[in-house]
């Protein structure tokens, strides 16, 4: 049987242990852009540690999200998590980067009472006029968008998966967006017949529903291979608009 010293000493290392791995934890940041030569070392979804050297050649650039602010580095430098950085973004005024329509039900990402949700394009609508660049990632197959930029003509979409009968979507002239249709949930592989821009594959992957955590959900990106929507949800960040909301 332990002692009653052994036990408080015991404790007492594993409560040191937790406070270290919080203080860790706290001091820590992801890594949600990475560009140029010099880069190398701090990929995308890379965890930073504060006092960890960055080192940066001329062009590079580096910004990480610390669960507070985006802090974005620039080369040439040596920089470190805990300084002041080219660019520091609160978010604050971020509160609908991941989702304008649904923050106006549910507040998300910094909201502050008094700040008007922002109306515009959702993160998880099919951009149609954007590169074809990876998954597209979506927290609700049943229920997707296709959006587009000019709307000054009428444009179709069929849609198929397979040797599955296709389905087609007809968007009219002034019409941004449409609905993915119903008979076909967005899940798995499909190729995009489209009538202003030829035909594009697009793979859908689930991921859980926005937690309201921006690095929680920034990793929930990441780990699906959504860059293109990563991008657009740090541009939300940074900008304290809505992802795509010009």
């Amino acid at each position: 049987m332990l002692s009653v010293s052994t036990l408080r000493a015991s404790r007492l290392i594993t409560a040191l242990a937790t406070a270290t791995l919080l203080a860790s934890a706290a001091n820590a940041a992801l890594v949600v852009r990475s560009v140029g030569n010099g880069v190398g070392a701090f990929p995308v979804g890379k965890t930073v540690v504060a006092g960890t050297p960055i080192t940066l050649t001329p062009g590079d650039m580096l910004t990480l999200l610390d669960g507070a602010t985006t802090r974005t580095f620039r080369g040439p430098g040596t920089f470190d998590l805990g300084r002041a950085a080219a660019q520091t973004t609160t978010l604050a005024a971020a509160a609908t980067a991941l989702d304008s329509r649904a923050a106006v039900r549910k507040p998300r990402l910094g909201t502050v009472r008094g700040v008007p949700a922002i109306a515009g394009p959702s993160l998880w609508d099919v951009e149609l006029d954007a590169a074809n660049a990876g998954p597209q990632c979506v927290v609700d197959p049943a229920n997707v968008t296709l959006r587009r930029a000019m709307t000054t003509t009428s444009r179709t979409i069929t849609i198929a998966a397979g040797t599955g009968k296709p389905a087609s979507v007809t968007m009219t002239m002034g019409a941004a967006t449409a609905k993915w249709p119903k008979a076909l949930p967005a899940m798995g592989s499909f190729t995009l017949t489209d009538s202003a821009a030829g035909k594009r594959s697009i793979t859908f992957t689930k991921v859980p529903a926005p937690t309201g955590d921006a690095a929680t959900d920034a990793e929930a990106l990441i780990k699906a291979g959504c860059t293109q929507q990563l991008e657009r949800f740090v541009k939300g960040l940074e900008t304290g608009k809505a992802a795509g909301d010009d």
